[in-house]
């Protein structure tokens, strides 16, 4: 539901929300190796409990729902090894954070693997993931989190050129809600002066970093422009 240019409000379907919950205990045997998969295994489970939050239901009631089977009739199709427990998912949780932290780098950043360069793109992802951790209550560790974005924030006016990468470090950045630093604010205005020449992705990056920032009149202005270009099917 679009209250303002600005401003979005997503209402969950029961049928929606059922189907979540019932996803989630796939997590459990979701194999995990590299950083990516690391992290994409944990950061579900904290994107549901934040979304539990924000409907006003106790992450804890909803989870332990869904490893009851909500939908008792497809039970074996969403735990086919059998009905787990809350418990298993909080040591997924425990265990993916403490290799993520095993996985950083001595700058700060991360890469695919353990060993290997710190990769621009892979560091704002777990800095982003972190943070939508840290808001849905998640403990995440504050040196682990604050040298990721001192690393991030180092890198992030040296890809100026490359818009699409920019715009993704910038948007892990402003999740943090750490305010703006230097290095920030002119990514921000080498985006914003470059808003034209970005793709719809970026512009959409740039438009949620806008929102974290504060700047709802820039942000209305690269809403607006993604509105415009539109495509719509006639039929």
């Amino acid at each position: 539901r679009k209250k303002d240019s600005t401003t979005l409000t997503v209402q969950i379907a029961p049928s929606m929300a059922v189907t979540m919950l019932d996803a989630l205990p796939y997590l459990i045997d979701y194999p995990y190796g590299c950083t990516e998969q690391t992290l994409s295994r944990f950061l579900p489970a904290a994107i549901t409990a934040k979304t539990l939050r924000d409907l006003g239901l106790k992450p804890e009631d909803g989870m332990g729902r869904a490893f009851g089977g909500i939908e008792q009739a497809h039970v074996d199709k969403t735990q086919p090894k059998g009905k787990r427990d809350l418990a298993k998912l909080d040591a997924i949780t425990r265990q993916s954070l403490d290799r993520l932290y095993d996985f950083q780098h001595a700058d700060g950043g991360w890469g695919w693997w353990k060993q290997g360069e710190s990769d621009h793109f892979m560091t704002a992802y777990v800095i982003w993931g972190f943070a939508l951790a840290k808001q849905a209550g998640i403990e995440v560790s504050d040196s682990a989190f604050n040298r990721g974005v001192a690393w991030l924030d180092k890198e992030l006016v040296e890809q100026e050129l490359n818009f699409d990468n920019q715009a993704w470090m910038l948007q892990a950045l402003a999740a943090t809600k750490g305010g703006g630093s230097n290095a920030q604010n002119t990514a921000f205005e080498n985006l914003w002066k470059n808003r034209t020449r970005l793709n719809a992705y970026s512009r959409s990056l740039l438009a949620l970093s806008a929102h974290y920032y504060e700047d709802a009149v820039k942000a209305k202005i690269l809403i607006a422009n993604l509105e415009n270009g539109v495509k719509k099917d006639a039929r």
